[in-house]
């Protein structure tokens, strides 16, 4: 906090002309107390057997590290060669994007088809607003 902060409140607590609620200053002692009470419920809260959970948890999400890293290491295949001649593996290239553009083609013709009838759909909405 600053300075003139707590200026002002050390100036608004001596005021006496400021009418303070019948009942307040229980009510704020016994706020401060419960939040206290809190405080040190959450600090203390390290009980044994809290204690022995964390650990227990821990260890166990060691485990499944060490064993999904095992897993992941014991199953790891380095990838196999399909072809053997470059040739083959061209023409088989060659053949899998003939195939994409053929459907692309027919993807772009539907689309050009269906762009055309939004299109005059649109133009009907325009003349009749």
């Amino acid at each position: 906090m600053k300075r003139t902060d707590i200026e002002m409140m050390e100036n608004a607590a001596s005021d006496d002309s400021i009418e303070v609620p019948r009942g307040f200053r229980k009510e704020l002692s016994e706020m401060i107390d419960s939040m206290d009470a809190a405080e040190k419920i959450v600090t203390s809260g390290k009980s044994r057997a809290m204690r022995t959970a964390t650990w227990i948890m821990s260890v166990a999400a060691g485990l499944l590290l060490l064993i999904g890293t095992g897993l992941t290491i014991h199953t790891f295949r380095t990838p196999e060669d399909t072809f053997t001649d470059p040739e083959e593996a061209y023409a088989a290239v060659e053949k899998a994007l003939t195939e994409i553009s053929g459907k692309m083609s027919g993807g772009a013709a539907s689309a050009r088809q269906a762009e055309e009838t939004v299109s005059r759909h649109t133009e009907v909405i325009r003349s009749l607003y």
